[in-house]
């Protein structure tokens, strides 16, 4: 399960993510991500958080995280990963490793929602939800 919200203002796209968060979900998410980007008119100043702050566990198996992992980041611009220390720490550690095996530049890993507002300068933030069609 996951929402996707934007602060134009601050050119912030966040995806937040919970409960179980398993192969179809990372699927759907970079296909809304992508879907989001393609209607801006410029996505180049684009930056992401990706709160995965209310997972409760990562059903991804390895091959496909990998998959992933090697794959260009979506957003180009600077991406966030909240994970607090659990299951979703090691993923946003191992993700991060993967981009950086492949080229690519990391996630930056906080541990609250909080640390990444202030990583892009969200003092009031004005999140919108996006429309998933």
């Amino acid at each position: 399960m996951f929402t996707l919200s934007f602060d134009r203002g601050h050119r912030v796209l966040m995806a937040r993510v919970g409960g179980i968060f398993a192969s179809n979900d990372m699927s759907h998410l970079d296909d809304a991500v992508i879907r989001f980007l393609s209607r801006q008119h410029d996505d180049s100043g684009v930056r992401g958080i990706y709160d995965f702050t209310d997972v409760q566990a990562i059903a991804v198996p390895a091959s496909k995280f990998v998959e992933r992992g090697l794959r260009p980041p979506i957003v180009r611009g600077l991406r966030i990963l909240v994970a607090p220390a659990g299951a979703s720490e090691g993923f946003g550690r191992s993700f991060g490793n993967q981009q950086r095996t492949a080229g690519n530049s990391e996630p930056m890993l906080v541990a609250t929602l909080s640390e990444a507002y202030a990583v892009v300068g969200l003092e009031s933030p004005n999140f919108e939800p996006v429309e998933q069609l």
